[in-house]
């Protein structure tokens, strides 16, 4: 595969160590799906971001600059070129899902799993309104405001230490307010230990279809390598590894093996 590049349009800095980024793509792009960026010399591999939101042919990406080539990218200015390539994975998983008007639908993330949360939000607020969406983080300073990309009902925020809304883990506000209302779909990304708690907290509530969008390492976006690979439980019960790149990032909440 041939790199692609394109001028960066915009790299603010919109939280603690938290940016956005615009740049054109002239594909199609889809909610789930991720590109992957050149960070050289900083890093060797290209690096995986989810897609936040794409319109008109602008692809936006949030990021954390905590690594050496986020860190790298927090520095490309306006005009900059950037080489990336990609959409990639599976959004015919996603595409494919029966969700009604009359659904209740829930988004539940911490940290920057909150990316790509943004862009499954918005594509489903065109099906029906009653979304609601529970964001955590460490500490107010880390908190994106969310009404800055259109999400302004219905959000529930959270900070670790109580900094700004209402204090604990996401997951823990979560079990205080979830029985309060009817939950049809749930979809979460965050860290692997949300993800475990949430599989624990939902594990005898089968009429709830949980979803996860996972974030791993990758190499090659295709799934030829298989460094991104995870364990699920297939149709029939047996436990097979599927790329997260090109199977995923998508899986049935209750399928994964973490």
């Amino acid at each position: 595969m041939q790199l692609r590049s394109s001028k960066i349009l915009k790299n603010v800095r919109i939280s603690k160590d938290t940016y956005l980024m615009e740049f054109k793509l002239d594909k199609k792009v889809f909610p789930t799906q991720f590109v992957m960026i050149d960070t050289y010399p900083s890093r060797f591999l290209l690096k995986p971001f989810s897609i936040a939101d794409f319109e008109k042919g602008v692809c936006k990406i949030i990021y954390r600059a905590i690594s050496d080539g986020t860190k790298f990218l927090s520095t490309k200015q306006k005009k900059e070129e950037i080489k990336f390539l990609g959409p990639f994975g599976n959004f015919e998983k996603f595409k494919n899902l029966e969700i009604k008007p009359k659904d209740n639908i829930v988004i539940l993330t911490g940290g920057s799993g909150v990316a790509g949360m943004i862009f499954v939000y918005k594509y489903l607020s065109k099906i029906t309104n009653k979304i609601k969406f529970f964001y955590g983080e460490k500490e107010k300073n880390y908190i994106i405001n969310l009404s800055n990309f259109g999400i302004k009902n219905n959000v529930i925020y959270c900070t670790d230490d109580g900094s700004f809304a209402e204090k604990g883990f996401v997951t823990e506000v979560f079990c205080r307010n979830y029985e309060n209302f009817k939950i049809d779909y749930l979809f979460i990304c965050g860290p692997k230990k949300m993800i475990k708690s949430i599989q624990k907290i939902l594990k005898n509530k089968s009429y709830i279809k949980s979803y996860v969008l996972l974030e791993e390492y990758m190499c090659c976006g295709i799934g030829l390598c298989r460094s991104c690979v995870v364990k699920v439980r297939d149709k029939n019960n047996a436990w097979i590894y599927q790329a997260v790149c090109k199977e995923g990032p998508m899986f049935d909440l209750k399928s994964v093996l973490l």
